[in-house]
């Protein structure tokens, strides 16, 4: 289970982990207070537009306008390099947006750095969030 995934909702086979679940939990309750204090609003698994056969990352941090902000996917450490190679996907519709991948078996989270096209680690830097105005592991 992860970004990009089209499914039908009770029919999705499999389920995520529940550590996958524990994290968005986790997500919204340190997020929250900063982002209603910004008028932003956060979503989970809900699709980046309003096409219901869009992808739909774990997390979105859209703008009052419903503009994708901040994008973040939770996944394992298996499935990690092919959901940064999804990311692609969105990073080419809507490059102003940032994007996150967290890795919450090795609790490594990756950054897209859009100026020089790589993904930064949280093992080697700070991932920040610009629109979340703090370090994006403390919300992890």
């Amino acid at each position: 289970m992860g970004l990009l995934d089209n499914y039908s909702g009770i029919g999705m086979c499999p389920r995520p982990k529940w550590q996958h679940q524990g994290v968005i939990a986790q997500f919204f309750k340190c997020a929250l207070p900063e982002i209603y204090k910004q008028d932003l609003i956060l979503l989970s698994e809900a699709t980046v537009t309003d096409d219901w056969d869009d992808l739909a990352p774990d997390l979105v941090v859209f703008s009052p306008d419903m503009e994708p902000l901040c994008i973040i996917e939770i996944t394992t450490h298996a499935q990690c390099n092919a959901i940064i190679r999804k990311c692609y996907e969105l990073i080419e519709r809507f490059p102003e947006a940032e994007y996150f991948v967290y890795d919450y078996e090795r609790q490594i989270l990756y950054q897209y750095d859009v100026e020089n096209d790589e993904w930064l680690s949280s093992s080697e830097y700070i991932p920040v969030s610009k629109y979340l105005n703090k370090a994006m592991m403390e919300y992890l």
